[in-house]
């Protein structure tokens, strides 16, 4: 249709042009031979030129050029004069020479590529195949099917010696039905007290414990006679931490850097008070389990992990080759280097009714908790010697059952729940009776079994000795490797955890706006940190920002816990996260303000903090707005933040409260920028609001300052660019006649045949008139053109809920009605917005700035409850992509860290086809790439070829019987950003150094590929999504801020990304350590690399990150700083192998 429409406007215009003396036929007309007709025809016979002719054609083109001269000459004062600016396009602009843009692709050797295209591990079990191959029959009552023991084999003598360890545990989630705080004051304080009272009562018995939120708390409160006797558990091997992180974290929509942090909070909290480090995972409740996860546990210091909820299907599949312990292997780990021992608990839940064998009823007989409760019943029989023989007997049978879905005749059984031994009679009861039935097992040779108290610890020393023995006894291959995820996640009857992917998408955008401020304040005040010291000044507020910080980083942790970002819990305890995370956001935007403000000003802390952010919340529950500057004739600065540890050019915009403003360096330039409207109501533009964007070019990690200045009436404004305005489908456009934006006259969309455009160099976007959404997207340097329909459409639900998604059949558009549509344009940046009552859609796209010229970035306000929308109700609301691209898998990332692959499965519904995607989608075939980035997580699926589909939002009347009681009705207003990529590919010659090379291409029709990379353009478009400028201002008039900053010596190369800068505290924020974590991405070759503003393979070392400070006790350490690894000198060349995160420990004091 596009090209079409290209064909239609191009013969119109030659129909247009053409005179008597130019017959065009129709063939001409639609072949394109028109163009090469001449547009004067002399007669046929005729071929000399008479005098009066070339006088007339002489005479012509002088006129032409003094025509040419005066407009040139002309141009600039009409482009400036208050009310005759004319509107100029990109292509006619004169900035189009005003970027800073690479002339010469990369140069992207050969060798790497050929590393990055045969950076595939083997394994013998891929995840993304075996999702193709399970068995998804359903047994009695929903259940997955899995195999089980023949009865009767628990005996005899072939029967192999068994060895149980039993392990109580408790699950206290940090919020759900509860808040954290209620939890902790109701059931988790008298956990933690009974805990240690009765493990000192029963020194054979023990304990495990997860989450340091709730240890902190609970230590806080500890006289210090009783955090020795803790400790004193933990030595003896009684109590075992486990995981270590603040909180059991979500696996799908969270990115890794944030889980990284939560990680090194806990283990440093854990470190510090418990002086000890956790070598074991144990991550029983999240739904679903990333393939990123055990990497980063294992860069940590981790050595063994404990997932539950995976697909039942898939435990089936892995029961029945005895792979439910395995190697989890990263899918690019060529040798294994990062393998994490995985053990699979093979039933429903971790509940004692699921742990002890196949037959839940059977197990429930064994939970001897005394329910406080009388309406719960209670099926366990206390032992005494009356029972004893039988109990054991059932119990015993339960444990082989069990054992036989394991190779090395070890089994773990948990005994436990949510929020168990909350009272010391539980205590007692599960202990006394458990220990009789030990004792009376063990005394049983017939049985050859061995059941007894332990922890994870105990369980893997056990498992890993039994393993090393039959490899050594019988040559038997040691565990199997398996690479993948895990998602979605079902526990039975076909009832998929695919819906809490996109739940709540507000609080999501949220969690990931948090994280954006916390990262960039631990960068500044790292930096103050270093440059207070090298300038000798005092920085008094020190400790207040650390307290900040972490406070801060502790509820952005707390958030990430499985039951908050995913939207699961109740709707006054989700209001409770957001409401700490509003106080994050605030305190994260105070720490920037003041760091950078002192940062700036060159060490001036006596000054009282004038500086605000830009950016605001007025509430938790309000979407981020811009403050709209007061511009005064004396100047307001404007303060630029780049947190990547990369330079950038990007075009910035601010909201002004006039249009009589100029925009100036800090050397007092004028800075050239466009002028656009800001929308009062649907067809009227606002008089005193206004959007100004420029184009700034920001080095790594640095602080620069514009200054808007308002200048008198009618002074000559020489560096704006007024936007040209557009309407369709309103009766008037109301601009006020003493603005200088050009407008056309309001058009009705049914009358408008062909496609509304937008282009820059790069791209050139067409919409459909009607709709105002994308049809298709060409590649002006090639030439080619694909299409991509953007639509909005819904899912109707038949049971979904908070976890669940469950519609009632496909797809249907969702009918909006007709939209206003408004379309600007302008030199800087053109845009297509597109109103409805309760959606506003925008598109943008960006001239100039190469990198961000690159992409269609997409904006979306929805709002499902706006003027009462009824027809909503019970609805999941999905922006789906159709494209003409033949792929036959699709990629998401995991986490933000890796793109994995996805293949659609046709025999299974639509909700066992969705998969997390927190910040990247791509859908390609073996000529061009889709890439969809998006600046907070969702939930997507590739349904056909070609189609790549993100759920925005879910409004859902009916709780999913999952356990938390009630729908998701508590919907409002949602922003979420995307930008969507398109680039082809190009040739790769082989390179005669690389034996045998073949050129770079795609995976071939019909085959299964396990990962992809990014393209190089591609992640550096990401980071610009995903950490924008930071903006602050003051309306103090000042001169405090006439220098700029710039901390590092050379920015980092194209494909290693600065994860997090921070400075490490201890229990009195008092400062310890300085941490750095930097991440080599692997990239994709055979695409452009002209327009990149980075480059490849430049040195790094901690010296050349801070160019001018002075750098202590340097050296390398595990992820979370739990381990050293060796020692380095501020100028070692940091050697980052392909895809792997690097973490380095300094001091910027030479105290210490």
């Amino acid at each position: 249709m596009c090209e079409e429409n290209d064909k239609n406007f191009q013969g119109f215009l030659l129909r247009r042009i053409a005179t008597d003396n130019m017959r065009l036929s129709e063939q001409e007309l639609s072949d394109g031979s028109a163009a090469n007709v001449p547009w004067f025809r002399w007669k046929e016979n005729d071929d000399r030129m008479k005098f009066h002719q070339r006088l007339i054609a002489i005479s012509g083109f002088l006129f032409l050029i003094a025509l040419c001269l005066l407009f040139l000459e002309d141009l600039p004062r009409n482009l400036q004069a208050k009310h005759g600016n004319h509107h100029i396009s990109y292509r006619d602009s004169p900035l189009r020479n005003l970027k800073y843009v690479q002339n010469d692709p990369l140069n992207l050797s050969n060798q790497v590529c050929f590393q990055y295209e045969h950076l595939k591990a083997e394994t013998n079990i891929s995840l993304v195949g075996l999702r193709l191959k399970n068995n998804y029959n359903l047994g009695a009552g929903g259940d997955y099917v899995l195999p089980t023991m023949t009865p009767g084999r628990e005996y005899g003598s072939s029967i192999r010696p068994l060895k149980v360890i039993v392990m109580p545990h408790s699950h206290n989630d940090a919020g759900w039905l509860r808040t954290l705080e209620e939890y902790y004051v109701y059931t988790t304080k008298n956990i933690l007290n009974n805990m240690v009272d009765k493990l000192r009562l029963y020194p054979n018995m023990t304990f495990v414990w997860a989450e340091a939120v709730f240890l902190n708390i609970w230590w806080n409160e500890l006289e210090d006679d009783m955090k020795v006797q803790v400790r004193r558990l933990i030595k003896n091997g009684q109590l075992e931490i486990v995981s270590g992180g603040w909180v059991m974290p979500d696996e799908a929509s969270t990115s890794y850097y944030s889980i990284i942090d939560q990680l090194m909070e806990g283990h440093q909290w854990i470190l510090e008070n418990l002086h000890v480090k956790p070598k074991n995972s144990w991550a029983i409740d999240p739904f679903g389990h990333s393939g990123t996860v055990p990497y980063l546990w294992k860069k940590a210091g981790l050595e063994n992990m404990v997932i539950q909820r995976i697909h039942q299907a898939t435990k089936a599949s892995l029961a029945q080759q005895k792979s439910l312990e395995f190697l989890w292997r990263q899918p690019w780990d060529v040798k294994g280097s990062w393998d994490m021992l995985c053990h699979v608990m093979p039933y429903m839940l971790y509940t004692v009714k699921h742990t002890c064998g196949p037959n839940p009823y059977v197990c429930m007989m064994f939970d001897y908790q005394v329910h406080k409760r009388k309406y719960r019943k209670t099926f366990a029989a206390p032992i005494s010697l009356d029972n004893i023989q039988e109990q054991s007997k059932q119990l015993y049978e339960q444990y082989r059952r069990k054992a036989s879905l394991y190779n090395y005749d070890t089994i773990l059984v948990p005994l436990g729940d949510d929020f168990r031994y909350d009272s010391a009679q539980e205590w007692d009861q599960q202990y006394q009776n458990y220990n009789m039935l030990m004792e009376y097992m063990n005394a049983r040779d017939d049985w050859k079994i061995d059941v007894q108290f332990g922890t994870l610890k105990d369980y893997f020393e056990i498992l890993r000795k039994s393993e090393k023995e039959k490899t050594l006894q019988h040559n038997d291959k040691n565990f199997p490797t398996v690479s993948g995820d895990f998602f979605p996640y079902s526990d039975k009857s076909n009832a998929y955890w695919s819906g809490y992917f996109t739940t709540r998408p507000h609080a999501k955008k949220f969690s990931r706006e948090v994280e954006k401020n916390l990262n960039a304040a631990d960068i500044l005040n790292t930096l103050v940190t270093g440059y207070s010291k090298k300038w000798n000044v005092e920085y008094p507020a020190y400790h207040d920002i650390s307290n900040f910080l972490q406070q801060s980083r502790r509820n952005l942790a707390l958030f990430l816990h499985h039951d908050a970002i995913t939207g699961t819990s109740k709707e006054y305890v989700m209001q409770d996260y957001e409401n700490k995370l509003f106080h994050s956001f605030n305190a994260t935007q105070k720490v920037i303000s003041k760091s950078a403000q002192f940062l700036i000003s060159g060490g001036n802390s006596e000054v009282p903090l004038i500086l605000e952010p830009e950016e605001v919340k007025t509430s938790y529950d309000s979407v981020t707005k811009k403050q709209v500057l007061h511009v005064t004739k004396t100047g307001v600065p404007v303060i630029l933040f780049n947190s990547l540890a990369k330079a950038r050019v990007e075009l910035t915009s601010v909201l002004v409260d006039t249009d009589k403003v100029i925009v100036k360096t800090r050397d007092h330039e004028e800075i050239p920028y466009q002028l656009n409207p800001v929308w009062q109501n649907s067809a009227s533009v606002h008089q005193s609001q206004f959007e100004i964007i420029f184009l700034k070019k920001l080095a790594a990690l640095s602080l620069d300052v514009v200054y808007l200045v308002r200048v008198e009436e009618g002074e000559e404004i020489k560096s704006v660019y007024p936007a040209k305005i557009s309407i369709f489908n309103s009766l008037q456009l109301n601009i006020a006649p003493e603005l200088i934006f050009e407008k056309e006259e309001p058009k009705y969309s049914g009358n408008h045949q062909s496609n509304i455009s937008l282009e820059n160099e790069y791209l050139r976007a067409e919409f459909d008139p009607k709709t105002g959404l994308l049809k298709c997207l060409k590649d002006k340097r090639t030439g080619n053109t694909t299409r991509i329909d953007l639509t909005f459409m819904q899912y109707r639900s038949q049971g979904s809920g908070a976890y669940l998604f469950y519609p009632n059949g496909e797809a249907r558009p969702l009918h909006l009605g007709i939209p206003i549509i408004h379309v600007m344009e302008g030199p800087f940046m053109s845009q297509i917005e597109v109103v409805h009552p309760n959606l506003r859609h925008s598109v943008k796209l960006f001239s100039l700035a190469a990198e961000q010229a690159h992409g269609l970035h997409v904006q979306n306000f929805f709002d499902m409850h706006a003027n009462k929308v009824k027809n909503l109700q019970d609805t999941e609301i999905i922006m789906r992509l159709n494209s003409d691209i033949q792929n036959t898998v699709f990629f998401t990332d995991q986490n933000g860290f890796q793109m994995i692959a996805r293949k659609t499965n046709p025999n299974r519904y639509v909700e066992s086809n969705y998969f997390p995607m927190t910040s990247m989608g791509i859908v390609e075939d073996a000529h061009r790439r889709l890439s969809v980035h998006s600046a907070q997580a969702h939930g997507v699926a590739g349904l056909s070829p070609g189609q790549f589909e993100i759920m925005l939002d879910r409004e859902l009347l009916y709780d999913d019987d999952r356990g938390l009681g009630e729908g998701v009705q508590d919907n409002r207003l949602t922003q979420n950003d995307f930008v969507i990529q398109l680039e082809y590919k190009e040739d790769i010659s082989t390179n005669t150094d690389v034996p045998n090379q073949q050129p770079i291409s795609n995976h071939q029709p019909g085959s299964l590929e396990t990962h992809t990379f990014p393209t190089i353009l591609s992640m550096q478009i990401n980071d610009l999504l995903q950490k924008p400028i930071i903006k602050l201002f003051t309306s103090v008039s000042t001169d405090l801020f006439k220098n700029h900053f710039q901390p590092v010596a050379s920015a980092l190369p194209c494909d290693i990304s600065l994860v997090h800068m921070r400075n490490l505290i201890n229990s009195e924020l008092d400062y310890t350590n300085s941490s750095l974590v930097l991440h080599r991405r692997g990239y994709k070759c055979g695409f452009p690399t002209r327009d990149v503003q980075c480059a490849l393979d430049s040195p790094v070392s901690v010296a050349s990150i801070f160019k001018d400070l002075s750098v202590y006790s340097v050296k390398e350490v595990s992820l979370t700083h739990m381990y050293d690894k060796r020692k380095l000198s501020p100028s070692t060349k940091l050697h980052i192998p392909a895809m792997e995160l690097l973490t380095v420990q300094f001091s910027l004091d030479n105290g210490r």
